[in-house]
């Protein structure tokens, strides 16, 4: 394997794991889930999920989370390949393997190598630390199942999802993990989902549809302006009990910028 990883080659690198970012999970997209997660927010969690592993020791823990950060990365290149795309396994793998080879010939070669020997280590399943990823994978797709579901306030439309991948979880650890999940998920003291507070991902929610596409044509200096103008104007209020409703006062936020250049 060459590579050099020199200052071009590396950027390169960055921006295929940029694209990971903008590059949307197949699967709900086609079962209509609104603001479809990215490759890279899976990839993201499952990480967290390998630093939360009990029972394992701290080597298996940071290769596991190794895993966890490479084993999709292919899918910056040839997209988030699902069995509706009618591939049989060896071609998919042919498919990811070699931009994968492609990307790790971008950085120096002891890294690249590194990746490359992660990414196959995945594929082949046989080392417990691929077994448990493999395993989180899958976990972490039902996790945000039920989020979806909570969300889009449509209990048990993403039931497929839980009926097709249950059983295919063999680590100890993850089942009961996935025990707790599925005993929230039938029962009528479920989590509520932590509430988003960040006004910059409010204005996201009102300036994007739900595929992540720009609905308003806007200056983003002027969109900027005035949502900073709000930021400040509120906390120099510095009033606790009134209730300011967060959306509401984004979108006419929003409202007013649009107006400027109907």
């Amino acid at each position: 394997m060459s590579g050099n990883g020199g200052g071009d080659d590396l950027l390169k690198f960055l921006l295929y794991v940029g694209q990971a970012k903008r590059t949307l999970r197949t699967g709900w997209v086609l079962r209509g889930v609104e603001r479809v997660e990215s490759i890279a927010d899976h990839m993201y969690r499952m990480a967290v999920m390998s630093l939360l592993l009990p029972t394992i020791s701290e080597q298996s823990k940071v290769r596991c989370m190794k895993l966890a950060l490479v084993h999709d990365l292919a899918e910056s290149v040839v997209g988030d390949l699902t069995e509706f795309d009618g591939i049989p396994k060896n071609e998919k793998h042919r498919r990811e393997s070699e931009p994968m080879l492609y990307l790790t010939r971008l950085l120096p070669v002891d890294v690249g190598r590194e990746i490359f020997s992660l990414f196959n280590e995945y594929v082949d399943q046989k080392t417990n630390e691929a077994n448990l990823v493999k395993d989180l994978d899958i976990f972490d797709m039902l996790v945000q199942a039920y989020e979806y579901e909570k969300i889009q306030g449509e209990n048990g439309f993403l039931e497929e999802f839980f009926q097709s991948s249950v059983s295919k979880v063999k680590t100890d650890i993850v089942k009961k993990w996935l025990e707790q999940l599925i005993q929230c998920r039938s029962s009528t003291k479920q989590f509520q989902l932590p509430s988003d507070s960040n006004l910059n991902t409010m204005l996201k929610y009102i300036l994007y549809d739900n595929q992540g596409t720009y609905l308003y044509k806007l200056p983003v200096s002027d969109i900027r302006e005035k949502v900073n103008d709000f930021i400040s104007s509120s906390k120099s209020q510095n009033d606790n009990s009134s209730s300011i409703d967060t959306i509401e006062h984004l979108t006419n936020l929003v409202k007013d910028v649009e107006d400027q250049y109907d």
